[in-house]
Parts: C-alpha cells; structure tokens; sequence
C-alpha cells in the first residue's frame, strides 16, 4: 500500500515538472513571438515642390511644309538630291526636260497660272476676314480685361476672351503665310510661261527650292513622265517644329494655351522645354492596345530653345504642366491606399505603425498634397504589404 502511494506521488511530481517546463517553453515562444519585428521601407512627409502634369507620348511634325510640284509635263531626270538633304532659297532640285507638245505645255502652264492667282486672291480674302476677326477679338478682349478690373465679370471668362484673341491672332498669322505662299505659286507659274513659245523639244526646265529648310521626303526618285503637277519633294520651311501630343479629352481639358512642356526620352539626356500654343478644336477615336474606344485630341506646341537634333515625326515623351506648387506638404503616392472611401497611410511612432487617414490635393507621379492629416517631418510607410495592420511594431529599413 506504501510503496503504490509514493509510486503515484512520483508520478505526480514527474508531471508537474513536465507541466512547468513546457509552460517555460511555451512562454518563452510566445515572448520571442511577440517580440518579432515586421521590415518595411518608410519615407517622410514633408515641404517639396510639387509639379502636377499631364503625361502623354507625342511626335514632332513640320510646320507649314512646302510641297513642290512638276511646273510641266515632260521627262523627269534622275536626282541626287535625298531625304535630309539641306538646302538654301534658289538651289536645284531637279530638271525636266519639256516634252514635245509645245503649244499643249502652254495652255496646261496658263491654267497653272490662273489657278495660281485665283488661290491668290482666296488668300487674300482669307487674311481680310482673320484680321477682321483679329481686331474684333483683341476689341472684346481689352473690354473684359476693363469689366475684369472693375470686378464686373470673373477671371475665366476674361481668359476665355484673351485666348480667343490670341487664337484669332494666329489664324492670321497663318492667313499671311497662306498669302505668301499664293504669291510665290503665282510668281511661280507666271515665271514658267516665259518664253514658252521659244521652247524647242529637248529643252529643259529647271525646279529651285523656294526657302531654305531641310528635303523631308522625295516622291519621285526615278526618271519617268511626269504630268504638270505631280508631286515631286516635300520641303520644311526654315527646319521649324511642332510638338503635337494627343491627350484624352477628359485630360486636355485642363491644359491652357502657355502652359509649359517638358520633354523627356526623345534620344538625349537632358529635358527639352516647350510651350502649348493650343488646343485643336476637334476630338478624334482612338483604339488602345486593349481595344478600348477613346476620345482624343491633339495638343499643338512648339520648342522654346534651339533644337538639339529632332526631326519631323520623331517620338517623344511629354509631360505638360498644369498647375505647379513652390512649397506644398506632400506625401509619397507609394504610401497611399484607399480604405473604405478614404485615403490611408501607416504613420511609423516609436517602432509601431498607426494607421492614418488623410485628406489629399493635387498629385503628381511621385507625391500628393496633403491637405489634413499629416504633419511636416511625420514617418510613413511606403509600398504597405497586407501584413501591415494598426499597432504592429516595425523595424525600419535603411
């Protein structure tokens, strides 16, 4: 009977033992459990200055090119002239040699001629109408600068004005090159009935360059007949560009005549700047990679320094700036995420994340404004993992 009750007070020792040495364990995994730290990359909210651009890919294009055509029927002879070639006012651009129906040559170069001036007069009644719609606009617009001055109208609709009259300036900047160009057609065809009837079968007609610029392209590289009007080369004038970016429209929106280009990935280091000279007043459809219709328009602008080397049509990437911000309190994008139907961040303090909400302004592709809920100098976490939850203790990456 002893030796049964001291075999069961062992055996009760030998399980208690058990029990506090696995209690010992269990409390020690729990303790290094709770003590483990969860690594994540933090950045911090602070003053920065804040660019909020409208981004797009876009493509140069030249500006006002001349197309020069045959001035005659007749044998087009070979040319060494090819795409990329430069050239002054006055140089050859090729020859023809007159085919031998003198008196048909004539009659298809008097027609030239009066098609000539009547585009001529065409031209000139276009650039009476832009300057008359010019004076007019610049008229209304000097009103609402006064109405805007004596707090009459608001601000955006004296803008409104102002851009219509800048719009209307440009137009008849474009009707007097029209105009100049008319001239020159006339000056041009008149110049090829001189001595026409002195005109014997073999002669040849020499075609110059009217300004100078650079050969974009060469649509008759070979010799052959060519018929009177047949396009030959296209020239830019003076090697000028146009920026041209196709936004969507719910984008182009917010862009303004003025408004300044950055222009990154065109094939050299540095940002190329430019300016939006306008918007054009109709949208076009467009299909995406994923075959989603959308609405787009073309955004027209021009370099504002010399050119580093871009020709027309090249590819480029175009950041236009919509509104700009010297000092503004901004948060990384990175540490933003939507939580209900509010913006959140995880604030790091004393190696504990809190979750945050907060109340953003105008974005950029890097940083948000912060309107309410953080403070200059505050500890956020950036690129959160869904591990992240409120009250985790943290350690910070360098």
């Amino acid at each position: 009977m002893t030796t049964t009750t001291e075999q069961r007070g062992g055996k009760l020792r030998r399980w208690g033992v058990t029990a506090l040495v696995l209690a010992v364990l269990l409390a020690i995994l729990f303790f290094s459990m709770g003590s483990a730290k969860v690594s994540v990359e933090t950045d911090l909210v602070a003053f920065r200055p804040l660019l909020v651009t409208v981004e797009e890919q876009g493509r140069t294009r030249a500006r006002e090119p001349y197309i020069i055509a045959a001035p005659v029927f007749g044998q087009l002879l070979r040319t060494d002239r090819v795409e990329g070639d430069s050239i002054e006012a006055g140089d050859e651009l090729a020859r023809i040699a007159i085919a031998p129906e003198n008196r048909r040559t004539q009659a298809a170069l008097e027609a030239a001629l009066a098609a000539a001036q009547a585009r001529l007069s065409v031209a000139q009644a276009s650039l009476g109408e832009a300057t008359s719609l010019r004076t007019r606009a610049a008229q209304e617009a000097q009103r609402r600068e006064q109405l805007f001055a004596q707090r009459v109208i608001g601000q955006e609709e004296r803008d409104v004005f102002q851009q219509a009259s800048e719009a209307a300036l440009s137009r008849e900047k474009a009707a007097q090159a029209s105009l100049l160009a008319a001239t020159a057609e006339v000056e041009s065809a008149r110049s090829q009935l001189l001595g026409i009837s002195a005109i014997e079968p073999g002669s040849v007609q020499t075609i110059l360059a009217p300004v100078k610029g650079t050969i974009q392209q060469v649509f008759e590289k070979s010799e052959r007949i060519v018929a009177a009007g047949t396009p030959l080369f296209q020239l830019s004038d003076g090697d000028r560009l146009e920026l041209m970016i196709d936004l969507l429209t719910q984008e182009a929106v917010k862009v303004s005549p003025g408004d300044t280009i950055l222009i990154t990935r065109w094939g050299g280091t540095q940002t190329l700047y430019g300016r939006v000279n306008y918007v054009e007043p109709q949208a076009f459809t467009k299909y995406s990679a994923l075959g989603v219709e959308e609405q787009r328009v073309n955004v027209i602008g021009e370099l504002t320094q010399d050119n580093p080397g871009l020709g027309a049509q090249y590819r480029i990437e175009a950041a236009i700036i919509i509104d700009e911000f010297p000092d503004a309190l901004t948060v990384p994008i990175s540490a933003l995420f939507r939580r209900g139907d509010s913006w959140q961040v995880f604030v790091v303090e004393q190696e504990r994340v809190r979750l945050q909400p907060v109340q953003i302004g105008a974005r950029s592709s890097e940083y948000a404004q912060v309107l309410e809920g953080l403070s200059d100098g505050d500890q956020v976490v950036i690129f959160p993992s869904d591990q992240i939850e409120e009250g985790l203790a943290v350690q910070v990456l360098e």
